[in-house]
């Protein structure tokens, strides 16, 4: 009974749209064991990061990684910034779609080093790609956001402005574990295509 008025309450207060965007939210928040914000290192910029130990030489993990970007993303002309095979370094710069209430796709930065036996993928600057609005670089202040909502939370005595920063807090919650989940994804990914390709 309680959830059939809540979810009236609910299709009241958001179109259809939202709604649905909200439920796979949702459940995309209670897949992921996360807090809804987004990692970030100790200077605060956004920082997802892997590594592993595959047992193939320096030139064969150069290889594997080209690659898998160009199964990933269609074209690795495209999508690699930068391929130092000497150094070993490719910095790719491409877009992932993304479960988001804003957004469409992420761009996003993801540098690769390697050496023999070893590689490590960093994912650093995220900027939200929508249709209706220029990019918009992502980071801190969607951290900020939802610890504001939080305290919003806290201290609302009124009982329906309380459920309504409720329901604000848990999409954008969820709005940050869409955008983790598609780039933890993505290192996952590469991980496994490297482990795996032959």
């Amino acid at each position: 009974m309680f959830s059939a008025i809540f979810a009236r309450s609910l299709i009241q207060h958001f179109d259809l749209k939202h709604l649905l965007l909200f439920a796979l939210l949702i459940a995309a928040t209670h897949s992921f064991a996360q807090d809804g914000r987004l990692p970030l290192d100790s200077k605060n910029s956004i920082s997802y990061t892997d590594s592993g130990q595959p047992k193939f030489s320096k030139a064969e993990l150069h290889e594997k990684i080209r690659a898998w970007v160009d199964k990933k993303f269609g074209n690795a002309q495209n999508a690699i910034t930068s391929d130092d095979a000497q150094a070993g370094i490719i910095l790719i710069t491409s877009y992932i779609p993304v479960i988001h209430s804003d957004y469409q796709y992420i761009r996003f930065d993801l540098g690769v080093q390697y050496k023999d036996n070893q590689y490590e993928a960093r994912i650093t600057t995220l900027d939200g790609v929508s249709a209706e609005h220029s990019p918009v670089r992502l980071g801190l202040k969607e951290n900020d956001n939802i610890t504001a909502k939080e305290q919003i939370i806290k201290t609302e005595s009124n009982r329906k402005k309380r459920k309504e920063a409720e329901v604000a807090l848990q999409v954008a919650k969820a709005d940050n574990e869409g955008i983790n989940a598609s780039l933890y994804n993505l290192l996952g990914d590469l991980k496994t295509y490297i482990t795996n390709a032959r």
